[in-house]
């Protein structure tokens, strides 16, 4: 069994989880990704994704889509939704419909996300009246569309605060399994998870009227006591053969105790729903990928039969022309005698009388006489002279050698094709959307001992970057130019070694305007976050992004190369995923399935750019036989500046995880 959307208790609990924390929070812009639409939300300093997709799922994301389109309902989005606040997040209904209000300058809007079957996102002003949805629908006992009051999908299943409706309506079930599921209206799962708990496991099959009112108590308590538990915040995920199965805001005793599932704990909620979907998502996507490739294959295949049958008529035409060319040039003056004969016959006796000339036949309306030479039944026309059809013979003849030619030409085009295809549907492609952490707004790298190197890539950045994350015994390091970035290697209670410090002081050396200058090489100084203040001396002022560096400081001499990687990444949440990221050559040949290392040059970041990721690409599918999905925004995101290449191949990094 594989989940496919958020159940009653999914949606309870994120509502309950999301109830505060997203209030106030501001929708900075909307997307459409293939499967959902995203809001894209600030939420103090902090920016969140917020997946949609209704009929399916709603949560917080950290991972963004490769690729992002806009439709209409973007656009509806996009002028009404866009920069208003979210005041409320609320469940009113014991049902699977979230309702989101937003407003701002006296825009107020009410969103209500429907997961049930056949959900939408419908939009409505305060009063009820619907103003725009996913999709406009007239259903049997609704209609969505502008204009008209919003009424909600009919409710089904039984408020779980409700004890005596419960233990009521559980008793006109067939069964206690079948007397939740549909009476209650839970999944399968959850109902055999409330019998396991309550110890009534063995008579889920038992007729309720046949169960004891303390049994059926105790079924109702453990009810409850799971709805608490969901308002806890965690999440699961159940994996069959490492494959998740479906995930809950509970802790799934009966997968463990009696299917002996695979459990996987999570600390959010949201983070066992994503790392659920972002796995449904690429399986869903594969498979997809594979029907259309096998029909593309199936229809070369096709072209390629219908080839072969040209062929094969073509060569029986041509065998054909052969042996009659063969029978004539045998029997030449013996033809010649019985046409000539022919000729006089017809024209003195009639057609009737061509027997006396060996003819076995005639067509009269065709004006054609068949004579059985050699085995071979031949056709001439009494109307042309004889080395005149033999000449239009060989011309035919030429003609169909000549199609045969083409036509195997065409035929081996076509196998190459079919080579291709098929090749093509064996070839696996890596798509997995990457989680985005906090440090990816700015510049940031992994040293070869992996601490963390964060790097500002403006004056606003470098700002925050000190005052918000810089820590007493972190490492300050800055190019001893003017124009570089504030970059930090955070320690997290290790000791760095001086070829950390090197790693960090490449990006601080390569994102500098050293760079763009030119230079070969730059110094780069070193000092601990305590050292670095933003109170000036008396009397003097500091420009935004200008610190103060008090105390004795560290110099190393940094080359100006910097190398850009693809790199496997592992997760607890997430799993496995791929990255490109810049640092030193030494991190991204040794950590990279493939890279690319930089100098100073000529050629445009943008020309560039498409260069480096198809050398990605293809060195890290030599290493692996994957090929990983990169764009070249991707890349052009870590380019310094003009440059050239000066060395690429296959990394030493890991083909399975590697956490960071």
């Amino acid at each position: 069994m594989i989940k496919r959307t958020m159940d009653i208790l999914d949606v309870y609990a994120w509502v309950r989880i999301h109830r505060s924390d997203l209030a106030n929070c501001f929708v900075d812009n909307a997307y459409r990704s293939k499967y959902y639409w995203l809001l894209k939300l600030r939420c103090g300093g902090d920016s969140r994704f917020l997946k949609i997709e209704p009929g399916v799922r709603i949560h917080i994301s950290s991972t963004e889509p490769s690729t992002k389109t806009i439709d209409n309902y973007t656009r509806f989005l996009r002028a009404h939704v866009r920069d208003t606040r979210i005041n409320k997040v609320d469940m009113p209904w014991w049902e699977r419909i979230v309702v989101l209000n937003t407003g701002r300058g006296g825009r107020e809007y009410v969103h209500y996300v429907e997961l049930v079957p056949r959900g939408l996102w419908v939009i409505t002003s305060p009063d009820g009246k619907i103003l725009y949805a996913s999709k406009f629908e007239e259903f049997k006992d609704r209609v969505i569309k502008p204009g008209v009051q919003y009424k909600p999908p009919p409710q089904k299943g039984v408020n779980p605060l409700d004890k005596t409706t419960l233990i009521e309506s559980i008793k006109k079930g067939r069964d206690l399994v079948r007397g939740i599921v549909y009476e209650w209206g839970l999944p399968g799962y959850i109902a055999e998870e409330l019998l396991h708990r309550a110890g009534l496991y063995g008579l889920k099959n038992a007729k309720p009227s046949d169960v004891g009112v303390v049994d059926l108590d105790k079924l109702v308590n453990e009810y409850i006591g799971l709805l608490r538990e969901v308002e806890s915040g965690y999440g699961y995920l159940v994996l069959g053969e490492g494959v998740p199965e479906l995930f809950t805001p509970y802790k799934p005793i009966l997968f463990t105790e009696v299917f002996t599932r695979e459990i996987r704990a999570f600390r959010v909620f949201d983070e066992a729903i994503e790392a659920f979907y972002a796995g449904l998502e690429a399986s869903i996507e594969a498979e997809e990928r594979r029907k259309i490739l096998e029909e593309e294959v199936n229809a070369w295949r096709k072209r390629v039969e219908e080839q072969e049958r040209v062929i094969r008529e073509y060569e029986v035409e041509l065998e054909r022309i052969n042996r009659v060319l063969e029978a004539i040039y045998g029997n030449y003056h013996l033809l010649s005698r019985i046409i000539d004969c022919v000729l006089e016959v017809r024209r003195s006796k009639g057609w009737d009388c061509l027997g006396e000339c060996g003819v076995s036949g005639y067509d009269k309306g065709k004006g054609v006489v068949f004579i059985d030479v050699a085995g071979e039944r031949l056709a001439f026309n009494v109307r042309e002279p004889l080395d005149k059809q033999v000449i239009e013979l060989e011309r035919v003849k030429g003609e169909i050698s000549r199609k045969i030619e083409r036509a195997k030409k065409i035929m081996e085009e076509l196998a190459a094709k079919v080579a291709s295809a098929e090749k093509e549907a064996k070839r696996m492609i890596y798509a997995k959307p990457a989680p985005r952490y906090w440090y990816e707004k700015y510049r940031w790298s992994i040293t070869r001992n992996g601490f963390l190197v964060v790097a500002g890539r403006d004056a606003s950045q470098n700002e925050v970057l000190v005052k918000k994350y810089l820590g007493g015994e972190d490492i300050f390091l800055h190019a001893d130019i003017y124009g570089a970035p504030a970059t930090i290697l955070f320690r997290h209670g290790r000791e760095p070694s001086l070829v950390d410090i090197e790693d960090a002081a490449c990006i601080a050396a390569s994102y500098s305007r050293a760079w763009k200058a030119g230079f070969s090489y730059i110094d780069v100084f070193w000092v601990k976050g305590f050292q670095v203040s933003k109170s000036p001396p008396s009397g003097e002022y500091l420009a935004r992004g200008a610190f103060m560096i008090y105390g004795e400081r560290s110099y190393v001499k940094t080359r100006l190369v910097l190398g850009i990687g693809l790199r496997l990444f592992c997760d607890t949440i997430y799993g496995d995923y791929v990255k490109v990221f810049a640092g030193s050559p030494e991190v991204v040949k040794s950590t990279s399935l493939s890279y690319v290392i930089l100098t100073p040059g000529d050629s445009s970041p943008g020309g560039l750019s498409s260069t480096v990721r198809r050398i990605l690409v293809e060195k890290a599918m030599e290493k692996t036989g994957v090929e990983y999905s990169v764009t070249s925004e991707q890349i052009l995101e870590l380019m310094p500046g003009d440059s050239r290449i000066i060395e690429y191949g296959v990394g030493s990094g890991g083909v399975e995880c590697a956490g960071i």
